[in-house]
């Protein structure tokens, strides 16, 4: 299982509905002649993310029952016996299509919220290696890919989503193309660089920064963009080729009150941009597994 965190320390900058265009393409696709199994952890405890994917009465239901990840680390954290997550994951089934259209596929998702991950948080017994030690095995028995949706503005002592990040393989950072969101960037570097240093020293790595909402006709991209190569290369962070476009309809594609049966329907004319942005995302990390195993072999 590869592990990918969408995370930028800047709040409102698109990291749930990245989540949600990677989830939907991603569990598109198929691994050894199956589907990929795609799991979302949704750690921000506002829950967009997982209200997008499973709808909010889907997510209002799995909160009432206590089912969070809050409440399932601390389990993992204090528990003597192993903890089974499965009563914490929620399937979106797949959709119908007509003819030929490709489906909205089946995933899983596991859900956040304020009060289980506050709890987890203001006790100082917990790790922050618990979701990368006790979860994560469990979760590569069942799934080839975890996205985790983290929140923005968090610091050392927000154990749940730090513990999501030392969990994480790679980072991808989506960004506005402004200096506003940009100058967040090092506050964001600096806490990846903290997750390593509280889990084994090398991940997560860099996948790159995406720019997102992004017009490259208009005249803030002309002016900024050379400054942000400028600024991606003195962090050593890749920048992404394809870019997410400012589009209401792509907004409108999380929009669970809205019924869609295929990708196409969901995404409409930007179907092709999105599907780009997946597949760059999905050749990084090959390159970059492929990269590490030649280093360590």
């Amino acid at each position: 299982m590869y592990a990918i965190a969408i995370y930028n320390n800047k709040g409102g900058v698109g990291k749930s509905t990245l989540t949600v265009f990677m989830a939907d393409f991603l569990a598109s696709l198929t691994v050894r002649g199956r589907p990929m199994r795609v799991v979302v952890l949704d750690l921000d405890p506002q829950g967009s993310c997982g209200a997008a994917l499973l709808g909010q009465e889907t997510l209002t239901r799995a909160r009432a029952s206590g089912a969070t990840l809050g409440r399932l680390a601390r389990e993992l954290d204090l528990g003597r016996k192993a903890v089974d997550p499965d009563p914490f994951l929620f399937t979106r089934q797949k959709s119908v299509t007509q003819g030929r259209a490709k489906p909205v596929a089946e995933l899983t998702v596991m859900i956040s919220d304020k009060t289980s991950a506050f709890a987890f948080e203001v006790n100082p017994l917990h790790r922050l290696t618990t979701l990368r030690e006790r979860l994560r095995p469990e979760l590569e028995k069942r799934f080839d890919i975890a996205l985790l949706d983290l929140p923005g503005n968090i610091d050392p002592r927000n154990l749940l989503a730090v513990n999501g990040l030392i969990m994480s393989d790679s980072v991808i950072t989506p960004v506005e193309v402004s200096r506003f969101s940009i100058d967040a960037m090092p506050d964001t570097v600096e806490m990846i660089r903290y997750a390593r240093q509280q889990g084994d020293g090398q991940r997560p790595l860099f996948l790159g920064m995406l720019l997102n909402r992004t017009d490259k006709r208009g005249q803030q991209y002309q002016r900024n963009i050379p400054w942000i190569h400028e600024m991606a290369g003195r962090l050593e962070i890749p920048l992404f080729e394809q870019v997410l476009p400012n589009a209401q309809s792509l907004t409108a594609a999380t929009d669970d009150a809205l019924s869609t049966g295929s990708l196409r329907e969901r995404y409409g004319s930007y179907y092709p941009q999105v599907k780009a942005v997946v597949g760059e995302a999905f050749r990084r990390w090959q390159t970059l597994e492929a990269s590490q195993a030649a280093n360590t072999g």
